[in-house]
């Protein structure tokens, strides 16, 4: 098991320069056919973080947050990780549909092919953690030595996504309807992880904490925000860094072992 993950790792240094090349031209490829091209990449979620900001911090006047930090910082400081943890999701599971002409080569190796959409939208990613820092700044939020700490938790959300994509993505030939299962799953669980909300809003409800903790996305985007806001860092909190990473290693053996199973049938459902 733990020799396939090895492997794995060997597997993606020796492709490093045609995985970045696939992953450049995956991201422009999914815009290609539109007048404007990538701009449609950075569009749609600027719209999304803007109405978002608008109904919630404007119009409702909701009182999501501690009030700690202005609604505009923390609401993108919680996004970022959010909308690249969504994106990487919902286009790695359809990965081995979409090259399916590649899955169909002997030769090529497919497992890289879900690593090739964790690096193709991390263009947009930093993109958009370099918008909130402006954002930040603007607004009298200066981020000190804890923002390096936001490699780590890239990382992490990296590899979390690793060992879930190999499930979702072995899974998908066999079973078409996990996009969709996927998408509602996404939609209460962006509810129940800390993106729009703080945590400390349930100070007074240590159980309701205790339960939401156990949600991997809340240790990262929790992560992303302490790294943002010089709150604390990774070390100060081991039981739920501990948390993650088990979690992270079972998904990754998991995913592996579903992988290396499913994969000579590929071909025959593709």
């Amino acid at each position: 098991m733990f020799k396939d993950l090895l492997g794995f790792s060997k597997e993606i240094f020796q492709n490093r320069n045609l995985l970045k090349q696939f992953s450049v031209n995956d991201f422009k490829a999914r815009y290609a056919g539109s007048a404007l091209g990538t701009f449609w990449a950075f569009a749609n979620p600027l719209v999304m973080v803007v109405t978002y900001w608008f109904v919630f911090g404007v119009g409702f006047k909701a009182a999501m947050t501690d009030g700690k930090y202005p609604f505009i910082v923390f609401l993108l400081t919680g996004l970022v990780p959010w909308m690249y943890f969504s994106e990487v999701l919902g286009s790695a599971t359809n990965v081995f549909r979409e090259y399916s002409y590649l899955v169909k080569k002997v030769v090529f190796n497919i497992r890289i092919l879900p690593t090739v959409k964790l690096f193709s939208a991390l263009y947009m990613h930093v993109f958009f953690i370099i918008i909130a820092f402006i954002v930040g700044i603007f607004n009298h939020v200066v981020p000190d030595l804890h923002v390096l700490q936001m490699f780590y938790y890239l990382f992490a959300m990296m590899m979390f996504l690793t060992g879930l994509t190999w499930v979702t993505s072995s899974i998908q030939p066999f079973f078409p309807d996990i996009n969709q299962f996927i998408g509602v799953i996404m939609q209460a669980l962006m509810w129940g992880t800390p993106v729009l909300w703080s945590i400390n809003q349930f100070a007074g409800h240590p159980t309701i904490q205790f339960i939401l903790k156990f949600n991997p996305m809340f240790y990262i985007v929790q992560g992303y925000r302490d790294a943002f806001f010089g709150e604390q860092w990774f070390w100060e909190k081991p039981l739920l860094s501990i948390y993650f990473w088990a979690v992270t290693l079972i998904l990754l053996v998991v995913g592996s072992i579903v992988l290396k199973r499913l994969k000579p049938h590929f071909s025959d459902v593709l």
